[in-house]
């Protein structure tokens, strides 16, 4: 008989059979949950430098994103599934006067990477802003990238602020690419955004599903 073992469908857990957790099951001692198995998950990266144009500005739309996300979505820890396996940075830049009606000038932040999930060209990148003056329920945010298959100056990306509720932002919510690849201001184009897909490392087994997400203060990820 199979056993029904837990796995992740569109960002729930439903039960699927596997022949795989009946194996298991058989080799368990009586009244003990068989183990959670699972493979090293398989490699994403989403990589890349581009200016879009931000629809939510229309006097100063340059943002510039330069992203290096590699990793997974999620691990297996004490058979329990932990959200966020991933790494990298992304760095953005918001090219505006510090006055109005001044020169543009650049204005960096960054966000260091915990969460990359991919599917064919779009990959979805959460992580932490590390801005000092940023507001606690504000400080994850998520991104999408989208490689057009026209060419590097098709591509496109989201980002969950401006134009999108910034706060209490979880992990794999990212938004629509809602801002079009573009030349910089002086005229030139980067390269673009380059995804590499990678299959879900969906385990098999008894696993716990995650912990509760954040209370939206993200205290105990400050130090990370």
């Amino acid at each position: 008989m199979l056993k029904a073992a837990h796995a992740l469908v569109a960002g729930a857990f439903v039960l699927i059979t596997s022949s795989g957790a009946a194996a298991s099951a058989a080799a368990a001692p009586a009244g003990v949950a068989a183990p959670a198995t699972h493979r090293a998950p398989p490699s994403a990266h989403v990589t890349g430098d581009a200016w879009v144009r931000y629809p939510g500005d229309l006097e100063y739309p340059y943002r510039r994103f330069v992203v290096d996300a590699h990793g997974g979505p999620w691990k297996i820890v004490n058979n329990r599934m932990v959200m966020g396996d991933a790494h990298g940075t992304v760095r953005f830049d918001h090219y505006a006067p510090d006055e109005p009606g001044g020169p543009s000038v650049d204005h960096w932040g960054s966000i260091k990477v915990d969460y990359l999930m991919t599917g064919g060209p779009i990959a979805v990148v959460s992580g932490l802003r590390q801005d000092a003056d940023i507001p606690a329920n504000q400080k994850r945010a998520t991104l999408t990238f989208y490689m057009s298959p026209l060419g590097h100056r098709y591509d496109r990306m989201g980002f969950s602020w401006g134009v999108v509720d910034a706060r209490c932002q979880q992990m794999g919510t990212g938004p629509a690419p809602f801002s079009p690849a573009s030349a910089s201001p002086d005229g030139r184009w980067l390269k673009g955004y380059t995804v590499k897909e990678a299959p879900l490392p969906i385990p098999t087994g008894d696993v716990e599903p995650p912990a509760g997400p954040p209370d939206c203060s993200f205290a105990d990820e400050s130090g990370k």
